[in-house]
This record gives structure tokens, sequence and C-alpha cells, in this order.
């Protein structure tokens, strides 16, 4: 923390070879008291001529800044006024920054300097740091945290609240090392954690400490052995409650989590976090960090200082041990004394789109899959994501928003919408027959395609039982370009701020051969994540682009990629054929569901270099203002593994 720097030369005289130089005018006082506010700036008081050892003053400096580290002063000279008998007063301007706060600590205080000789000495007193400041004190910053704000679902209940957690770990007090050390190695057993990190956080604290390991929910607690717990020297578990959502999947890529601040937190945050302080650490816990955790109120203290005696015995201290003289007496008999404060501000709720009944559903639906899926539902008319959810396994990873997977067959409502645009119409003939070859690539349709459905079809009934030989077979009267228009007309590759991070989808505009003849049927380097597909079963439904809104009152700024916008005519002609596939094609289990005429698209899309490949499944399907999309990483055909759970959304979110 202390950086020396050169002394400033008040005079020189230059005298050699019978030549003599003029020495420059005597310091009027102002260039030492620049000195000086620069040197307060720094808390650094180098070589500065002081009327005490500047290694005193040095070590009142530090031990003044220990206890409000990193933040310090900027500090300016207002003026110099030199009297008669060589004194002179030297008015200083303070500007403190504090952590969280727009409202500056502002004050003045006031340096005395003595003539000496050609330069100054100057009077050290701890007035010269602040005016009230008396011998002994140090300086203290105090933060006052309100209650974190809660993230709400669409209804404005609280979805991330205060809820009842266990802080499980080791009490030391009346523990030897020894024991300490082995209740550490057995907690760390129990609780599944890495013991020998947990035990170097046991010896590292204090005899009499209570050493966190973990924070459970009172049901991962319950969960717990509770006989071996009890069998475990030192094992503790205290009460205490943490912002958390109402179970541990709930929405978790989406919510984020939030954990005490942690020693890399403070340290990158520059003074604007402290210890003790509640931090984002993912999610939209974590985006919207300022918001929910507010201004903390900001209380600056004159303190009496630690006399040599004072040590901490509770948790070892990672400041730099005090270099000040001992307090006297006087000073450590006196209350704190408040010199500055600012009143905490409250954060405020973020509230979501969320509905926490499909949400919930949502979750339910994933349970079971033990590869990584997500589902994702949203109100066309308006974008609002009803509900996202991730599998179990997907580990925490935010599929729905951030997968990246080639779409499948579910991206032939992109090349049909090209289709019309060159001039076909859902009755168009297309060739369906069982292999294409195009550019020298043989292309076959799904195993199990209806025979009665090959020969010369209608684009309707190409969707309906989605024959990829029929697309693929137009990949030379449709250019790589058009397609690429076509999707984004309905959404994919748009720029949208949801406030998490999303992938929106992407197709390449110089796709060329066997490449673009992939792209026809949603292959070659097409991606799209299930949001992005969600957005284009929306945007069918709409008429025009929905672009997914996550946060109420949060402007995405969404910018569709550039494409001439999707028409009237063109939405109602993808409806009626995306109907012939619940009437005619893979999707007539979502036939009977009660209300509106359900329409929608299977997809199952082949990755990996095993013959034969391994696929995703994939279905967007849509009820009224409702749009579904289901995603199965490693699935069986669309209709088979994805269709099921597009049928329960589309029945779970009816009315809701």
């Amino acid at each position: 923390m202390i950086r020396r720097f050169t002394s400033l030369l008040l005079g020189l005289a230059l005298v050699g070879g019978g030549m003599s130089a003029c020495a420059p005018a005597k310091d009027d006082g102002t260039t030492t008291a620049k000195a000086l506010a620069q040197a307060l700036t720094k808390h650094t008081v180098g070589e500065l001529p002081f009327d005490q050892p500047g290694a005193t003053i040095q070590k009142e400096l530090d031990a003044l800044a220990k206890g409000v580290d990193p933040v310090w002063p900027a500090v300016s000279v207002e003026n110099v006024v030199v009297n008669k008998d060589g004194s002179a007063k030297v008015a200083l301007d303070y500007s403190w920054k504090l952590p969280k706060t727009t409202t500056a600590w502002a004050y003045k205080t006031e340096a005395s300097m003595q003539r000496d000789g050609d330069g100054w000495k100057i009077a050290w007193a701890p007035a010269m740091i602040e005016p009230s400041l008396k011998a002994g004190e140090r300086l203290k910053i105090d933060s006052l945290y309100t209650q974190r704000a809660g993230i709400l679902d669409a209804s404005g209940d609280a979805i991330v609240k205060d809820r009842p957690v266990r802080i499980v770990g080791i009490n030391k007090n009346g523990l030897s090392e020894a024991d300490a050390e082995a209740g550490a190695s057995a907690l760390a057993a129990v609780l599944e954690i890495d013991p020998t990190n947990f035990i170097a956080k046991v010896k590292a604290y204090g005899p009499v400490a209570f050493v966190d390991a973990i924070t459970l929910r009172d049901d991962a607690f319950a969960a717990l052995d509770q006989v071996r717990l009890k069998s475990i020297p030192g094992f503790l578990a205290t009460v205490g409650t943490m912002p958390l959502a109402p179970s541990r999947t709930f929405a978790q890529a989406i919510l984020g989590t939030v954990r005490d601040a942690t020693a890399e937190d403070i340290e990158k945050s520059k003074g604007e976090v402290v210890a003790g302080q509640v931090v984002g650490a993912s999610g939209l816990q974590a985006a919207f960090d300022s918001q929910l955790a507010g201004t903390p109120g900001i209380t600056v203290l004159a303190v009496p200082g630690e006399t040599s005696s004072e040590q901490s015995t509770e948790k070892p201290s990672t400041a730099a041990p005090a270099t000040a003289s001992p307090t006297p007496a006087a000073a450590t008999d006196q209350p704190p004394r408040q010199l500055f404060s600012v009143p905490p501000v409250e954060g405020k709720d973020v509230k979501t789109t969320l509905v926490t009944a499909i949400q919930n559903d949502a979750e339910g639906a994933l349970a079971h899959l033990s590869t990584p899926s997500s589902v994702v539902v949203m109100r066309a008319s308006t974008g609002a994501i009803l509900a996202s959810a991730n599998g179990p396994a997907s580990n925490g990873y935010n599929t729905a928003f951030l997968g990246q997977y080639a779409p499948g067959s579910t991206f032939k409502i992109a090349t049909a919408l090209g289709l019309l645009r060159q001039g076909l119409t859902p009755d168009s003939k297309l060739s369906c027959t069982p292999k294409f070859t195009a550019d020298g690539k043989n292309f076959l349709n799904a195993p199990g395609y209806a025979a009665s459905a090959l020969g010369e079809i209608s684009m309707t009934v190409a969707i309906a039982h989605s024959c990829n030989t029929a697309f693929v077979s137009q990949f030379d009267k449709l250019p790589q370009d058009k397609l690429a228009d076509a999707a984004a007309a309905l959404g994919i590759g748009m720029s949208n701020d949801l406030g998490l991070d999303a992938f929106m989808g992407s197709v390449p505009r110089d796709s060329a051969g066997t490449e673009h003849a992939a792209s026809m049927i949603g292959q070659g380097k097409v991606q799209a994540s299930p949001l992005a597909l969600a957005a284009l079963m929306s945007t069918v439904v709409k008429g025009s682009v929905s672009a997914p809104v996550l946060i109420d009152a949060h402007d995405g700024k969404a910018k569709p990629a550039s494409s001439p916008a999707l028409t009237a005519p063109e939405a109602l002609a993808l409806q009626s054929m995306m109907r012939a596939s619940v009437t005619d094609g893979y999707l007539d289990l979502l036939a009977d569901l009660p209300g509106a005429p359900a329409i929608g698209k299977t997809g199952t899309a082949e990755f990996g270099t095993e013959n034969p490949p391994h696929t995703h499944s994939w279905v967007i399907a849509a009820q009224g203002d409702i749009a579904v999309a289901v995603f199965v990483e490693d699935g069986d055909l669309g209709a088979v593994t994805a269709g099921p759970i597009a049928k329960a959304m589309l029945a779970a979110a009816a009315g809701k």
C-alpha cells in the first residue's frame, strides 16, 4: 500500500569551474502545499519535511487508512496564506468517493507550515485529515445493508424470498486442534465436500470460532444422516435464512444464486463490496445485483485506536498488521463519533414474466430425463416467457437459452416460408422419394417414414409427415441467402437483451452444395436454442416477430435480423401446414387437446459420427396464444420423446 516518491527540490545552487547559476526563487508555500496534498491523497508521506519523523507520521496514516481501506480521499489545495512571522496556513479540500453511493463526503481542513530556510516545515496534526479528529482516533466505515429485494413471478408474488436454511459447520470452542481436525474430516465426508479445503479452513480459524462448511435448505439438511452428524466432534448447525427459490431446481439457471462476498469479490470491487455482504453469484441475481441489493447506508466513524494488546481470536485477518503506535489511554475511553452518514436505499424487486404453476409443471415434465433437456413456454402475442426449465442432466446450465443445436425438421417451417416466397403454395407438389442425392450426398427420410406419404405430395403433406427428401430436392430453387432471410423473418438470429445471455439462433448465408442442402432440413451449420425455436413458433402464431421477454418493463431493444417481414398471408399458410401435422401427421397426439386447434412441428436432428447417428428430439407447438418448444438431447424421434412433453405443457398452460 505504501508508495514512496522523490522529495521536491526546494532550492538548488550550482557552483563550478568559476561559474555560478542563479538559485531559483524561494518556495512561496504553494509547491510544498501541493506536495502535501499529493502525499495525503496517496497516504504516503515520502520525504516531505514534517516537524516529526516521517516514519512516525507514516505509521499514523497507515493506521488511519486501515479501517477504511481501500477507500481514501482525493486532497487538493484551496489556498495558502503566508503570515509575516514566517508561518503559513494551507486550506485543503477533501473529497471521498464512498462505496455504492453517489453522495460525496466533502469538507475542508487546515494545515500549518513554518518557514525553514528556503523551504517549509509542516506541523503534523490528525485534524489535518479530518477537522475533529483527535490523537489516537482511527477512521472506520460501517455499511448498513437493507434486506435484499426479491425476484417476483408474473403475478407479483415473490419467487425468491428469505427461506429457512441450516448453516452447518464445526464449533471449535472446547475442542483440541486434533479433535477439530477430526471433526472437519468427518463432516466433510457426510456433506460430500472437499475435506482438504475444509480442514485447512478449520485450522486457520481461532480456537473458539464457528467454521461454516455449507448452507443447506431445511429439507436438504433433514435428508442427511443425523446420527452420523451428532457423533462428529464440534458439529453444529445454526438456523438462518437466505434468499431462495421454492426449490433447488426451480428456474435455477434463470434465477441464479447468491453468496456471501468472497475475498475475491471484495478485492475486485475496489471498495464497492465489503465483508458480510450478500452478492449475486449467477443468473438474475448477478445480472440485477445492484437493483436487488439497493444502496447500502454508509457511516464514517472516528473510533478509538486499538492498543497493542488487543487481538482478535475468532478469525484470521487478511489485513496488514497494525503499524501505529499504541493508542493513548484517553482515546480508548471515548465512544465512536459519527463523522458522515448516508442512509441506505432499499433494493427494488425484479419482476419476471414467469408463471409459477407453469414453471413447476415444466420442471416436473423434464425430471425423468437422463440427458440435457429444456422446455420454453411463451405467450405469442407479448413474447412473455411463462416458463423456462432445464432438465436435471443440464447440471445447472441454461440449455433453454444458451444451447446451440441443429433444429432438425422444426426448421422446415423456415424452409417452407422461403419456398412460399419463391412462388410455391401449401398445395404445390414436391417429390418425396426414399432417397435424394444432392451434390453427391445421399439424404434419407427418418426411420419408419410412412410409405403412403411417398411420391408427389403437397408441401402441406411434406410438413405433416416431415419428408426430408421433398425439402432437400428444392435446394437448387431456394438460395441459401433467401433461406436465411426466411428464418430471420421468423425471429431466428434476432438481437434482444433479455437481461440474461441468450442465443437466438444462426443461419449461414453462404452455405453451398451439400451444406446448403442440409440447411433445408435444419442440419449443416444451422443452429438454434430452444428459446429461439419458441420465438419462431410464437412468431408464426402472432404473424410478426415475437421477441422473448423475461423481465417486466425491461426494454430489450429487440431487433430482428435484416429480412423482409413476415406477412399475414404467409403466417396463415404456415399455420395451416402446421395444423396438418396434428390432423394428418406425426403430432396427432395433440389432436384431442380441448380448446383452440393445436398446431406444431416435430424435429429429429442427427449428430455425432456413429452409425446410425444419435438424434436430438424437438417439438414446437402452439394452442391459442401459447407457444411451446421442447428439446431433448440424444432422444428418440421428436414425436416420440418431445411430443408428450409438448402436449403436457400445452395442457398445463391452458387458462393459466
